[in-house]
């Protein structure tokens, strides 16, 4: 058996001399092409996400950059439909083109592929990475409804302590009440957010018309205020595609506290649903609603003996694509939707000018021939 020539840092040294004095344009065009090599291949794992596990500290997955959205809207509040997003491969690929009762079957295949469950207990610890607020430089929680500003650690009792709001209330889930051991719908992220003293203003009450303020409107309503009842209004349509059990209704009746019916699917229902529409066209999407979907998306939290959480990964398809609120509840179809871009006018210019500048021009011609 022939012996394997030992390789050492040496010989491959001088074996690099040896070609470079043999044919020195060669060896130095190989080392560009590898540095190019390498720095095309970091781009686009950088670019990709492939490397946030290893260049992110994984105590706080919190990203600084701002997620910028491009949502436009018409005079009356609608989304323009985006074609963007739709690339092969991409979350919402086979989404691309659809409406009605078509796309919302594609999204719950959707949101539902790669769907992992985390459970009511380990919600605590995400919420304090996934609520961070951007207003803050992420160095506090945005508490729902308020604004209140929170500890980036869970706090259960005493003194700054806050909790988990269900914004579809947990007695109109069609499940009982839940705990730390839950995974269901009682422990979706999309629908929990961080929330102070203002949880127990809040209660089950239903979703009611008011401004400014959140504020409870009479006995059964309450208002989440003008900077989230467009959060309140997606967290909702997500819920209601997420979950077959639940149904978003405009019956006041089935939205009142009902102690027969809480806790079962027969009072399974949110609303009001027309009020939800108007919110969501009103008060759009914002930066904090973004970074808080990718996070429950793909971000990692970290629970307080230091142990990785794993994402819920799935999405809340509108938060990035809002559009789909009026395709799927408001019968509008894409047509609809698009944007159409006015070419800029043109100064008016008087048929008998272009008279003249015609036969001047066809005199000259005659002329010069």
């Amino acid at each position: 058996m022939a012996r394997k020539k030992k390789i050492n840092s040496r010989n491959i040294q001088s074996q690099v001399k040896k070609a470079y004095k043999k044919n020195p344009k060669m060896v130095v065009t190989l080392f560009i092409l590898m540095i190019l090599l390498f720095v095309g291949s970091f781009i686009y794992l950088y670019s990709g996400g492939y490397l946030d596990r290893f260049l992110n500290n994984t105590t706080s997955q919190v990203t600084t950059t701002p997620v910028v959205g491009t949502f436009e809207q018409d005079e009356n509040g609608f989304y323009y439909y985006s074609s963007t997003g739709y690339e092969s491969g991409s979350y919402y690929y086979n989404a691309k083109n659809l409406s009605g009762e078509t796309l919302v079957e594609q999204l719950q295949m959707i949101i539902k592929d790669g769907f992992t469950p985390v459970s009511y207990g380990d919600a605590r610890y995400v919420l304090s990475f996934s609520d961070r607020d951007p207003e803050t430089n992420y160095e506090s929680v945005r508490g729902m409804y308020d604004n209140d500003v929170i500890a980036t650690e869970w706090i259960g009792t005493g003194e700054d302590a806050w909790q988990r709001e269900h914004v579809w209330p947990n007695s109109k889930l069609g499940i009982p009440r839940v705990n730390n051991n839950s995974k269901n719908q009682g422990s979706d992220l999309h629908n929990l957010r961080a929330i102070t003293i203002i949880n127990q203003t809040r209660s089950n009450r239903y979703f009611a018309e008011g401004s400014g303020i959140a504020t409870t409107i009479g006995s059964e309503g309450f208002y989440p205020g003008d900077e989230h009842k467009g959060d309140v209004a997606r967290i909702l349509f997500y819920m209601d595609i997420m979950y077959d059990e639940l149904n978003l209704t405009n019956d006041i009746t089935m939205l009142e506290n009902n102690p027969d019916t809480n806790y079962t699917l027969e009072g399974a229902y949110a609303g009001i649903l027309d009020l939800l529409l108007q919110w969501h066209k009103e008060d759009p999407v914002d930066e904090f609603e973004l970074h808080r979907n990718e996070f429950i998306y793909s971000g990692i939290a970290i629970d307080p003996d230091g142990k990785e959480i794993s994402p819920q990964g799935n999405r809340n398809p509108f938060i990035v694509k809002p559009e789909y609120v009026h395709l799927i509840w408001e019968e509008k179809e894409i047509d609809d939707l698009l944007k159409i871009e006015v070419l800029s006018t043109v100064d008016y210019f008087p048929i008998e000018d272009l008279y003249y500048f015609i036969q001047s021009r066809r005199n000259d011609w005659i002329t010069s021939c």
